[in-house]
Formats: C-alpha cells, structure tokens, sequence
C-alpha cells in the first residue's frame, strides 16, 4: 500500500472525527491499484487498529456523506471513492 492521502474537502469537513478520515485515506489508498478498494471491515480495521463496528460506521457515515459509493459484484463489496 502506498501513501495515504487525505482531500482537503475531508480534511476541513466537520462532520468527519479524526478516525472518518483516517478510514477515508486508508480505504484511498486501498483503492490505488484497481480504482476500487475490497478490503473487509476486519482487514481496514487492522490496518487501523479500530474495531469492525467502528469501521462499519464509518463506512456507512462516509457512505451517507457522499464520499464513497459501494457495490457489490459477485459477492465482493466494492468501494469507490467520490472525489474523482
């Protein structure tokens, strides 16, 4: 994985805690190689050493958001990010 980078739009929303944004650049970053990030909410929360609750909130709150979308293919969460 490389960077992680976080827009300034997320940066300076209000809305978002410290562990939103956190969450936002891994999932960025995760998204790098395919334009899409599959990681489970088990697998970004070691990565955040967060608890899946908190990432599946998180998830859901910058779904709500409108910074990431998410499909399902094959039975595969697909997350998308928004600010492109």
């Amino acid at each position: 994985m490389g960077c992680i980078v976080i827009n300034d739009n997320v940066i300076e929303d209000k809305k978002l805690n410290s562990t939103d944004k956190v969450v936002y650049g891994l999932v960025k970053a995760l998204s790098n190689d395919k334009g899409y990030c599959y990681a489970t909410n088990d697998y970004i929360g070691k990565r955040a050493n967060l608890s899946k609750s908190t990432i599946s909130n998180t998830i859901s709150k910058l779904k709500s958001l409108n910074y990431i979308k998410i499909r399902t293919v094959n039975y595969q969460r697909r997350i998308f990010m928004n600010d492109e």
